[in-house]
């Protein structure tokens, strides 16, 4: 009679301990599906840059990645971003009466604008320019030399000539690495 309650509870243990298996299983799996960090095909791996730059809105659908990206949305993507909101502010020439004075506005106020800037707000921009407004975008922020314009140029992805005019998709892969190095710093704010 013992051996028998014995096996009986060692089987009720067994059932149980595999139950608890599976729940962790799918609670893990159910997990990674959650929070985006599955993908089909491949286990761990995290969203795309223009994948991410759509999830968050900073490019519509209809939008061709490897289109050149005019400089207006660039600097809402990095004033996003930056994520501060002043009103009142001067708007820089050439950005008057433009959707994006706004941004153009905030950027100069906070420095991610510099007097060396040409604004254009509807004409393409090179990485060299998309670079430094990344760059000061980060730096002023925590008002220390976090990056250098060099390293900035190095994240685009595809990688290109700093004098030739960015992608949205290289745009997507900067503004993703100025996400990143904002979340580590705990530097995220709502944005505009």
């Amino acid at each position: 009679m013992k051996e028998k309650i014995k096996k009986e509870k060692i089987k009720r243990l067994s059932i149980l301990g595999g139950m608890l298996v599976i729940i962790a299983a799918v609670s893990f799996c159910g997990g990674m599906l959650v929070s985006g960090k599955y993908e089909t095909g491949t286990a761990f791996a995290d969203k795309g840059d223009v994948e991410w730059a759509r999830s968050v809105g900073y490019i519509k659908d209809s939008i061709d990645p490897k289109a050149e990206i005019p400089q207006a949305e660039f600097m809402k993507m990095v004033m996003e971003e930056y994520g501060e909101k002043q009103g009142g502010l001067r708007v820089p020439t050439g950005a008057e009466n433009h959707w994006a004075s706004e941004y153009y506005a905030l950027a100069q106020a906070k420095g991610v604008i510099d007097c060396s800037c040409q604004i254009k707000p509807d004409f393409p921009l090179t990485l060299k320019e998309a670079a430094k407004f990344v760059m000061l975008g980060i730096n002023r922020k925590g008002n220390e030399q976090v990056v250098s314009w060099e390293e900035v140029e190095s994240w685009a992805k595809p990688a290109g000539d700093a004098e030739q005019n960015i992608t949205y998709e290289q745009a997507a892969s900067l503004i993703r690495k100025m996400d990143d190095i904002y979340t580590e710093k705990e530097w995220k704010v709502e944005g505009i």
